[in-house]
């Protein structure tokens, strides 16, 4: 059966390697959520119909690489959906509530970063989804992106790829109602655990659980093996992690803020280099265009 009328999914969304992760492990350790791994296939299985086959779905769903990874029986999903044919919105549904029975919880959200492009899409789907959109200082993610085998590789790409994100994130959220859109920074969630968890709670509409501070014992085993890899700090204590005044290049530094640093200003960043040289820009712009060109 779909979950109750009054049930509201939510989405941590944002650039990668703006703390989604921690995030979720937070989120997960409240008894009543369960959060999966990143899914993508709401958006990747979607074929523009709203009632599909259900037989076609889990088909489907079952083939694709990070449901696997959920490493939970396709039946487990068949058995929450009742006829030959349901809405996408239903199936999908169903996928995440299999997921948070499995887990004994009654609540599910998602955590894949990459539908910041997709608000629109996914707020139509779930009218009464809300979004929380992780926002963490663009140069410190340039930094971190060095430390992993995907994600762009220099940092002209890294900063127009975060000033996208975002900006897209808060154009397309902000349409929303307050009541289905929240922004959280990664520095205050790190400075502030208890109060910034105590927000979002507020904002999901569930009580605080102390026990989500206590996340990195109580949501271990909801860590996929790829995920500590490239999150090596993902069970320790939130902290600032790298800093790119401490460890990023004085000219990485101008070549980012050339690109991005009208977003760092509007989200209230200090930028080292208010003005950029033509210098920075031009080597900004060659980034980009390597990068373009592969």
């Amino acid at each position: 059966m779909p979950s109750p009328a009054g049930f509201a999914p939510f989405f941590i969304v944002g650039s990668a390697r703006s703390g989604t992760t921690m995030l979720r492990l937070m989120l997960n350790a409240h008894p009543e959520i369960a959060v999966p791994p990143e899914s993508r296939f709401i958006v990747e299985l979607w074929h523009g119909t709203d009632q599909i086959e259900v037989a076609d779905y889990l088909k489907e769903l079952a083939a694709h690489k990070r449901f696997q990874a959920w490493d939970l029986p396709i039946e487990a999903v068949a058995a929450e959906l009742d006829g030959d044919r349901v809405s996408y919105a239903d199936a999908i549904d169903a996928t995440f509530r299999a997921w948070a029975r499995a887990a004994g919880r009654s609540r599910w959200g998602d955590k894949t970063p990459r539908y910041i492009e997709h608000i629109p899409f996914i707020s139509r789907l779930f009218p009464r989804g809300k979004f929380i959109h992780l926002i963490r200082d663009g140069r410190d993610v340039a930094l971190s992106y060095a430390n992993v085998p995907f994600g762009p590789k220099s940092v002209a790409e890294a900063a127009r790829l975060w000033a996208e994100r975002v900006s897209t994130g808060r154009r397309d959220g902000c349409v929303l109602t307050g009541s289905r859109y929240l922004e959280i920074r990664y520095e205050d969630l790190v400075e502030d655990a208890e109060g910034e968890i105590k927000d979002i709670c507020d904002f999901l509409e569930v009580d605080f659980d102390p026990g989500m501070l206590d996340y990195t014992q109580r949501a271990r085993s909801a860590v996929l093996p790829r995920a500590a890899r490239y999150n090596p700090k993902v069970m320790e204590k939130p902290s600032a992690g790298r800093s790119w005044r401490d460890e990023m290049d004085a000219r990485d530094i101008e070549v980012f803020e050339a690109i991005a640093g009208d977003m760092l200003s509007e989200l209230g960043y200090e930028r080292r280099y208010p003005e950029p040289s033509s210098k920075a820009r031009r080597k900004a712009k060659l980034q980009l265009l390597r990068s373009k060109l592969g």
